[in-house]
């Protein structure tokens, strides 16, 4: 998602809200006990990096300064809250 296609939905909603991010990613799930997890963001901060996959497939960002390096959006969560 592009950062004004999230402007854009924000705009939409009530400004007063609280904001929580949800995963229903299996990966992340506890099987049996949640069906969800939710996070609180933290912080909300810009880096130049590179999206990528492992060779395992998880994906990744590479931090390093290269030539195809782009900014991206950085928003750190926490599960406590």
């Amino acid at each position: 998602m592009k950062v004004r296609e999230l402007q854009e939905k924000l705009s939409k909603l009530d400004p007063e809200s609280n904001v929580v991010c949800c995963t229903e990613d299996e990966k992340f799930l506890r099987p049996g006990v949640t069906a969800f997890l939710l996070f609180e963001i933290q912080s909300v901060d810009m880096a130049k990096g590179e999206r990528m996959r492992l060779e395992d497939g998880t994906p990744y960002l590479n931090l390093d300064k290269k030539a195809t390096s782009a900014p991206i959006v950085l928003l750190s969560v926490t599960s406590d809250f």
